[in-house]
């Protein structure tokens, strides 16, 4: 897996924006990036959260599952890709989330954050809303 590091001050970026600036990065090297995988240093978060699971966990999964890139932002934000034209159609565990400036962002539903799974009328405990 090919890492990055993306120069950022860590002060004055938040992990939306963090995410953003890597979507953006990984667009330019991939042809439909996903984030099949995430960690954010800040909030001591990580996605896909695995029960039972080390803090690592997250990297470990994305490893198994063929992460391409990693690309790290402002040493505090960290986000693991790979390319969409490698799932089959339809893959129902692809969620695509579009922000307000425009960025398309395509997440596994287990790497996306709790903020998105809601923004796309997902329930906590699983479900849609109607």
């Amino acid at each position: 897996m090919e890492t990055i590091a993306i120069a950022a001050n860590k002060s004055s970026i938040d992990f939306s924006e963090a995410r953003r600036q890597a979507v953006n990065q990984a667009y330019d090297m991939l042809n439909d990036p996903v984030i099949i995988a995430w960690k954010d240093d800040q909030a001591q978060k990580y996605g896909p959260e695995i029960p039972g699971g080390s803090e690592e966990r997250w990297h470990d999964y994305a490893d198994s599952h063929e992460g391409l890139l990693e690309l790290n932002v402002a040493d505090a934000f960290h986000f693991i890709f790979l390319e969409a034209a490698d799932f089959e159609e339809p893959d129902l565990n692809l969620t695509s989330i579009s922000e307000d400036d425009g960025t398309t962002i395509l997440c596994l539903n287990d790497a996306c954050t709790e903020e998105d799974l809601k923004k796309i009328g997902y329930f906590s405990g699983g479900g849609m809303g109607d």
